[in-house]
């Protein structure tokens, strides 16, 4: 996919906002929808009753605030937003998979060569992948940015008209319908791997078993040469290529989106937590979360993968990363890893002298399926948006977001904020796998995806990184299992 951003219409455009690269209408967008949510707001604050007691003073601001026009229209915007989103997910996750899987049929060293290099490749992105998103889920669960001093949600307001007694009812609740459960809600995540109609777990949205479905079909057409299977792969193409185009549409009215997000989830939490004098406390979450994703990349990039070009690949990791700066600043800057591929593949070759072969097979399949950086982040943003809604999550449920985590990083397209897609799809798993009564009816985990965008930019540049840092890592240590000796060396 192209990103928006680079489109010629959008690098000198001036003091014309549309014609600005799309980060930079992003942020004017965050902006806008922040100016607007506050106007809604403390307007709704200055409408409450004097004589109303201070405990109910946010609930009544926070009723006054979502009853107006102006967030009416702003939750619309927002709405079509997030729907716009939801359209793409079951074709960009299932073509993309399927074309990636069967792809993997590229020239080798023969069937026995072909089949060791996919193994091995598969085998460290899947294992840096799951340690990851593990990472991910430690540091969030430790920091719990989503929670307030009291462990209830950051974001009482969104659950219309519901107090913190209420919310504490409700999750009594649930811990009664999810305990002693845990074992049957694992088996059904495995059963949801394999649907029973394809069709109609298109039509639900079980990406599960899409996911699985996918793989399948794309290694039997791997396995095939026939016209009938190059036609059905020719379709796939086809429909992966219209889907990355709507992404485009979709990224391109991203700003008003987001206005109308901001403008809406801003509003309604300045009116509910004003008045109670919790809006610090809340800004303290956001800057949690923002720091905790951050912390967890950071272990990951720092940690987890100079260890494994220690120990595995047995060559010293300072002299990669000066090997791979010039494709870390530029995924830095682009925070694209499709478009940073050709800068990945130059390092990789170039300068930490791998061959070909394993250059020109490990890194083009690490851009579409190995998003380290991507999963972790998918698994921080879903439990921290879970925890500002107040939903406790048990090991099942996590262990769903784990896996949702992992499975969904396959899908997404190495562009900026297609991680967004990801987190959708991961919020509407958890909330199809919650109990009756665990979140006010209407009332959808999606959106909590404004909150996300206040720091979505810089964290995505970060990931970004860290996705490709990743893929050449496995690489140079694929390449040294393959009996590479160059690797990394002065020759």
């Amino acid at each position: 996919m192209t990103d928006p951003s680079d489109h010629p219409n959008n690098r000198k455009g001036g003091l014309a906002p549309w014609r600005w690269p799309l980060h930079w209408q992003i942020l004017l967008g965050l902006i806008i929808g922040a100016g607007i949510g506050y106007i809604i707001g403390a307007w709704a604050v200055d409408q409450v009753a004097a004589d109303v007691p201070a405990e109910q003073r946010g609930i009544e601001a926070a009723g006054i605030a979502t009853s107006s026009y102006a967030y009416m229209f702003f939750d619309l915007a927002g709405d079509l937003f997030i729907q716009g989103l939801k359209l793409i997910i079951v074709p960009l996750v299932t073509t993309s998979i399927v074309l990636a899987v069967a792809n993997l049929t590229k020239q080798g060293d023969g069937a026995t060569g072909f089949g060791r290099l996919t193994g091995k490749t598969m085998g460290y992105y899947a294992a840096t992948s799951v340690i990851s998103v593990l990472i991910g889920l430690a540091v969030v669960n430790a920091l719990t940015p989503g929670l307030t001093t009291d462990d209830a949600g950051q974001t009482v307001g969104i659950l219309e008209g519901q107090d913190l007694s209420a919310f504490a009812s409700d999750q009594d609740a649930v811990d009664k319908k999810v305990g002693g459960k845990q074992a049957t809600d694992f088996l059904d995540v495995f059963r949801e791997m394999v649907p029973p109609n394809v069709i109609q777990a298109a039509a639900q949205g079980k990406l599960l078993g899409l996911i699985v479905v996918s793989i399948l079909i794309g290694y039997f057409l791997s396995k095939s040469d026939n016209e009938p299977a190059r036609a059905v792969k020719t379709f796939t193409q086809g429909i992966y290529d219209i889907t990355l185009a709507i992404t485009d549409f979709v990224l391109r009215l991203a700003p008003i989106g987001i206005v109308g997000l901001i403008a809406a989830t801003l509003g309604e939490q300045y009116a509910k937590l004003v008045p109670d004098g919790r809006l610090h406390v809340f800004i303290t979450g956001l800057t949690t979360f923002a720091g905790g994703a951050l912390l967890a990349l950071m272990i990951h990039f720092l940690v987890v993968m100079p260890l494994i070009l220690l120990l595995v690949a047995r060559v010293n990791p300072i002299r990669h990363y000066r090997a791979m700066l010039p494709a870390l600043l530029t995924a830095f800057s682009t925070a694209s890893s499709s478009a940073t591929l050709p800068v990945t593949m130059e390092c990789v070759e170039d300068r930490a002298k791998v061959s070909r072969k394993t250059t020109s097979f490990v890194l083009p399949l690490g851009a579409t399926v190995n998003m380290d950086g991507t999963a972790l982040y998918e698994c921080v943003a879903a439990i921290f948006i879970c925890q500002a809604f107040g939903v406790e999550l048990s090991f099942a449920q996590q262990f769903l977001i784990v896996v949702t985590a992992v499975l969904t990083s396959i899908g997404v397209a190495g562009v900026p904020s297609a991680s967004l897609v990801a987190i959708v799809v991961i919020l509407t798993a958890v909330q199809d796998a919650l109990p009756p009564g665990a979140l006010p009816e209407g009332v959808l985990l999606a959106s909590g995806l404004g909150l996300l965008f206040v720091f979505d930019r810089p964290l995505d540049m970060v990931r970004t990184a860290v996705n490709v840092f990743s893929d050449s890592v496995g690489a140079v240590t694929i390449a040294k299992t393959e009996g590479e000796e160059r690797v990394l060396s002065d020759q």
